[in-house]
Protein backbone atom coordinates (compact mmCIF):
# COMPACT_ATOMS: atom_id res chain seq x y z
CA UNK A 1 0.00 0.00 0.00
CA UNK A 2 2.81 2.41 0.90
CA UNK A 3 4.71 1.72 -2.32
CA UNK A 4 1.56 2.23 -4.40
CA UNK A 5 0.93 5.55 -2.66
CA UNK A 6 4.53 6.65 -3.29
CA UNK A 7 4.24 5.80 -6.98
CA UNK A 8 0.99 7.72 -7.20
CA UNK A 9 2.53 10.84 -5.64
CA UNK A 10 5.63 10.54 -7.85
CA UNK A 11 3.48 10.22 -10.98
CA UNK A 12 1.46 13.28 -10.01
CA UNK A 13 4.56 15.38 -9.32
CA UNK A 14 6.12 14.18 -12.57
CA UNK A 15 3.02 15.22 -14.52
CA UNK A 16 3.06 18.68 -12.92
CA UNK A 17 6.75 19.09 -13.76
CA UNK A 18 6.11 18.04 -17.35
CA UNK A 19 3.34 20.63 -17.72
CA UNK A 20 5.58 23.36 -16.29
CA UNK A 21 8.32 22.44 -18.79
CA UNK A 22 5.84 22.59 -21.69
CA UNK A 23 4.51 25.89 -20.35
CA UNK A 24 8.02 27.36 -20.14
CA UNK A 25 8.82 26.19 -23.67
CA UNK A 26 5.63 27.69 -25.14
CA UNK A 27 6.17 31.07 -23.42
CA UNK A 28 9.93 31.37 -23.99
CA UNK A 29 11.21 34.55 -25.70
CA UNK A 30 10.22 34.26 -29.34
CA UNK A 31 7.98 31.28 -28.54
CA UNK A 32 4.56 30.57 -30.05
CA UNK A 33 2.59 32.04 -27.11
CA UNK A 34 2.96 35.79 -26.37
CA UNK A 35 3.54 36.49 -22.67
CA UNK A 36 0.80 39.12 -22.76
CA UNK A 37 -1.75 36.34 -23.09
CA UNK A 38 0.04 33.70 -20.99
CA UNK A 39 3.06 34.75 -18.90
CA UNK A 40 6.07 32.49 -18.42
CA UNK A 41 6.40 30.44 -15.20
CA UNK A 42 9.23 32.59 -13.83
CA UNK A 43 7.15 35.76 -14.36
CA UNK A 44 4.23 34.24 -12.47
CA UNK A 45 6.54 33.13 -9.65
CA UNK A 46 8.09 36.59 -9.42
CA UNK A 47 4.63 38.15 -9.24
CA UNK A 48 3.62 35.65 -6.55
CA UNK A 49 6.63 36.59 -4.40
CA UNK A 50 5.96 40.29 -4.91
CA UNK A 51 2.27 39.98 -4.01
CA UNK A 52 3.16 37.94 -0.93
CA UNK A 53 5.44 40.68 0.35
CA UNK A 54 3.80 43.87 -0.95
CA UNK A 55 0.15 44.95 -1.15
CA UNK A 56 -1.75 44.49 -4.38
CA UNK A 57 -4.93 46.62 -4.60
CA UNK A 58 -4.77 47.28 -0.89
CA UNK A 59 -3.74 43.93 0.62
CA UNK A 60 -0.94 41.40 0.47
CA UNK A 61 -1.61 37.96 -0.97
CA UNK A 62 -1.98 36.30 2.48
CA UNK A 63 -4.69 38.81 3.37
CA UNK A 64 -6.48 38.14 0.08
CA UNK A 65 -6.30 34.41 0.81
CA UNK A 66 -7.71 34.86 4.31
CA UNK A 67 -10.55 37.04 2.99
CA UNK A 68 -11.54 34.39 0.44
CA UNK A 69 -11.25 31.56 2.96
CA UNK A 70 -13.57 33.42 5.29
CA UNK A 71 -16.22 33.80 2.59
CA UNK A 72 -15.91 30.22 1.30
CA UNK A 73 -15.72 28.45 4.65
CA UNK A 74 -18.52 30.47 6.21
CA UNK A 75 -20.90 29.93 3.29
CA UNK A 76 -19.92 26.27 2.98
CA UNK A 77 -20.27 25.66 6.72
CA UNK A 78 -23.66 27.39 7.00
CA UNK A 79 -24.88 25.35 4.02
CA UNK A 80 -23.77 22.19 5.84
CA UNK A 81 -25.58 23.22 9.03
CA UNK A 82 -28.79 23.68 7.04
CA UNK A 83 -28.45 21.08 4.28
CA UNK A 84 -27.34 18.01 6.23
CA UNK A 85 -30.09 17.91 8.89
CA UNK A 86 -32.76 19.10 6.46
CA UNK A 87 -31.79 16.52 3.83
CA UNK A 88 -31.69 13.67 6.35
CA UNK A 89 -35.00 14.77 7.87
CA UNK A 90 -36.67 15.01 4.47
CA UNK A 91 -35.53 11.50 3.55
CA UNK A 92 -36.54 10.06 6.93
CA UNK A 93 -39.92 11.75 7.35
CA UNK A 94 -41.97 11.68 4.15
CA UNK A 95 -44.46 14.30 5.33
CA UNK A 96 -41.66 16.83 5.76
CA UNK A 97 -40.44 16.04 2.24
CA UNK A 98 -43.93 16.62 0.85
CA UNK A 99 -43.89 20.08 2.41
CA UNK A 100 -40.32 21.24 1.68
CA UNK A 101 -39.17 19.39 -1.43
CA UNK A 102 -41.51 21.04 -4.00
CA UNK A 103 -40.25 24.49 -2.98
CA UNK A 104 -36.66 23.29 -3.08
CA UNK A 105 -37.16 21.77 -6.53
CA UNK A 106 -38.52 25.10 -7.73
CA UNK A 107 -35.49 27.02 -6.42
CA UNK A 108 -32.78 24.47 -7.24
CA UNK A 109 -32.46 25.13 -11.02
CA UNK A 110 -31.86 28.85 -10.43
CA UNK A 111 -28.09 29.53 -10.78
CA UNK A 112 -26.45 30.98 -7.65
CA UNK A 113 -25.32 34.00 -9.66
CA UNK A 114 -28.94 34.88 -10.38
CA UNK A 115 -29.41 35.55 -6.67
CA UNK A 116 -26.84 38.37 -6.67
CA UNK A 117 -29.33 41.21 -7.37
CA UNK A 118 -31.58 40.01 -4.55
CA UNK A 119 -28.71 39.58 -2.10
CA UNK A 120 -27.60 43.14 -2.82
CA UNK A 121 -31.16 44.36 -2.26
CA UNK A 122 -31.63 42.39 0.97
CA UNK A 123 -28.14 42.43 2.50
CA UNK A 124 -26.27 45.29 0.84
CA UNK A 125 -22.77 44.81 -0.56
CA UNK A 126 -20.93 43.57 2.53
CA UNK A 127 -19.59 40.16 3.49
CA UNK A 128 -23.06 38.87 4.33
CA UNK A 129 -24.14 39.21 0.69
CA UNK A 130 -21.05 37.38 -0.55
CA UNK A 131 -21.49 34.63 2.02
CA UNK A 132 -25.13 34.19 1.06
CA UNK A 133 -24.24 33.63 -2.61
CA UNK A 134 -21.68 30.97 -1.64
CA UNK A 135 -24.23 29.49 0.79
CA UNK A 136 -26.79 29.06 -1.98
CA UNK A 137 -24.20 27.43 -4.25
CA UNK A 138 -23.12 24.95 -1.57
CA UNK A 139 -26.57 24.16 -0.20
CA UNK A 140 -27.82 22.06 -3.11
CA UNK A 141 -25.13 19.32 -3.00
CA UNK A 142 -25.27 19.21 0.81
CA UNK A 143 -29.05 18.70 0.85
CA UNK A 144 -29.37 16.37 -2.14
CA UNK A 145 -26.52 14.10 -1.05
CA UNK A 146 -27.83 14.02 2.52
CA UNK A 147 -31.12 12.68 1.17
CA UNK A 148 -29.25 10.21 -1.04
CA UNK A 149 -27.20 9.08 1.96
CA UNK A 150 -30.34 8.04 3.82
CA UNK A 151 -31.86 6.34 0.78
CA UNK A 152 -28.64 4.38 0.18
CA UNK A 153 -28.65 2.71 3.61
CA UNK A 154 -29.18 -1.04 3.24
CA UNK A 155 -32.70 -1.97 4.28
CA UNK A 156 -31.34 -5.09 5.99
CA UNK A 157 -29.46 -2.90 8.45
CA UNK A 158 -32.64 -1.03 9.34
CA UNK A 159 -34.61 -4.26 9.77
CA UNK A 160 -31.85 -5.76 11.91
CA UNK A 161 -31.81 -2.69 14.17
CA UNK A 162 -35.58 -2.87 14.59
CA UNK A 163 -35.38 -6.57 15.39
CA UNK A 164 -32.87 -5.77 18.15
CA UNK A 165 -35.35 -3.31 19.66
CA UNK A 166 -33.97 0.03 18.48
CA UNK A 167 -36.46 2.86 18.13
CA UNK A 168 -36.59 5.32 15.20
CA UNK A 169 -34.36 7.88 16.92
CA UNK A 170 -31.70 5.28 17.71
CA UNK A 171 -31.83 3.87 14.18
CA UNK A 172 -31.45 7.34 12.67
CA UNK A 173 -28.54 8.32 14.93
CA UNK A 174 -26.60 5.05 15.16
CA UNK A 175 -27.33 3.31 11.86
CA UNK A 176 -28.42 5.81 9.22
CA UNK A 177 -26.13 8.74 10.06
CA UNK A 178 -23.04 6.58 10.59
CA UNK A 179 -23.63 4.50 7.45
CA UNK A 180 -24.25 7.68 5.46
CA UNK A 181 -20.87 9.25 6.31
CA UNK A 182 -19.10 8.32 3.01
CA UNK A 183 -21.92 9.90 1.00
CA UNK A 184 -21.78 13.00 3.19
CA UNK A 185 -18.03 13.24 2.51
CA UNK A 186 -18.81 13.24 -1.21
CA UNK A 187 -21.38 15.97 -0.54
CA UNK A 188 -18.73 18.00 1.29
CA UNK A 189 -16.42 17.83 -1.73
CA UNK A 190 -19.13 18.79 -4.20
CA UNK A 191 -20.33 21.64 -2.02
CA UNK A 192 -16.77 22.88 -1.61
CA UNK A 193 -16.27 22.85 -5.37
CA UNK A 194 -19.46 24.86 -5.83
CA UNK A 195 -18.37 27.32 -3.18
CA UNK A 196 -14.98 27.99 -4.80
CA UNK A 197 -16.48 28.23 -8.29
CA UNK A 198 -18.91 30.89 -7.04
CA UNK A 199 -16.24 32.85 -5.16
CA UNK A 200 -15.19 35.10 -8.06
CA UNK A 201 -18.77 36.18 -8.74
CA UNK A 202 -19.45 36.64 -5.03
CA UNK A 203 -16.45 38.93 -4.64
CA UNK A 204 -17.69 41.19 -7.41
CA UNK A 205 -20.07 42.57 -4.78
CA UNK A 206 -17.90 45.57 -3.79
CA UNK A 207 -15.21 43.44 -2.14
CA UNK A 208 -11.99 45.08 -0.97
CA UNK A 209 -9.96 41.88 -0.66
CA UNK A 210 -10.05 38.27 -1.82
CA UNK A 211 -8.69 36.07 -4.59
CA UNK A 212 -11.82 36.53 -6.68
CA UNK A 213 -11.51 40.28 -6.27
CA UNK A 214 -7.87 40.05 -7.40
CA UNK A 215 -8.80 37.91 -10.41
CA UNK A 216 -11.54 40.29 -11.57
CA UNK A 217 -9.32 43.36 -11.27
CA UNK A 218 -6.39 41.62 -12.96
CA UNK A 219 -8.57 40.58 -15.92
CA UNK A 220 -9.77 44.16 -16.37
CA UNK A 221 -6.19 45.51 -16.28
CA UNK A 222 -4.76 42.68 -18.43
CA UNK A 223 -2.44 41.67 -15.57
CA UNK A 224 -2.38 38.07 -16.69
CA UNK A 225 0.44 37.13 -14.33
CA UNK A 226 -1.63 38.35 -11.37
CA UNK A 227 -4.67 36.54 -12.76
CA UNK A 228 -2.73 33.28 -12.92
CA UNK A 229 -1.46 33.75 -9.35
CA UNK A 230 -5.06 34.14 -8.13
CA UNK A 231 -6.22 31.12 -10.16
CA UNK A 232 -3.39 28.92 -8.93
CA UNK A 233 -4.01 29.92 -5.32
CA UNK A 234 -7.71 29.05 -5.63
CA UNK A 235 -6.74 25.67 -7.07
CA UNK A 236 -4.13 24.97 -4.38
CA UNK A 237 -6.51 25.94 -1.58
CA UNK A 238 -9.20 23.73 -3.08
CA UNK A 239 -6.80 20.77 -3.23
CA UNK A 240 -5.69 21.31 0.37
CA UNK A 241 -9.26 21.54 1.66
CA UNK A 242 -10.27 18.44 -0.29
CA UNK A 243 -7.32 16.62 1.27
CA UNK A 244 -8.49 17.67 4.73
CA UNK A 245 -11.95 16.32 3.94
CA UNK A 246 -10.32 13.02 2.96
CA UNK A 247 -8.41 12.90 6.26
CA UNK A 248 -11.67 13.58 8.08
CA UNK A 249 -13.22 10.63 6.28
CA UNK A 250 -10.30 8.44 7.37
CA UNK A 251 -11.01 9.45 10.96
CA UNK A 252 -14.82 9.33 10.98
CA UNK A 253 -15.44 6.43 8.58
CA UNK A 254 -12.27 4.34 8.21
CA UNK A 255 -14.27 1.35 6.99
CA UNK A 256 -15.34 3.21 3.84
CA UNK A 257 -11.73 4.11 2.99
CA UNK A 258 -10.56 0.51 3.42
CA UNK A 259 -13.40 -0.73 1.25
CA UNK A 260 -12.54 1.73 -1.53
CA UNK A 261 -8.87 0.69 -1.45
CA UNK A 262 -9.79 -2.99 -1.75
CA UNK A 263 -11.95 -2.17 -4.77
Amino acid sequence: MGQSRTLQVAAGLGAILAWIIIWAWLTRPGGPVPTLYFPAPDDVWAKFVRMWQRPYIGSTLPNHILASLYIVLTGWGLAALVGIPLGIAMAWWKKLKWIVFPTFQLIRPVPPLAWIPLTILWLGIGDSARISVVFIAALVPWLMNSMLAVYSVDRLLLDAAKTLGANDRQILARVVCRTALPTLVAAARMALGNAWSTLVAAEILAATAGLGYVAVNASQLLDTDVLLVAMFMIGILGICMTGLIGLTQNWLAPWSVLGARRD
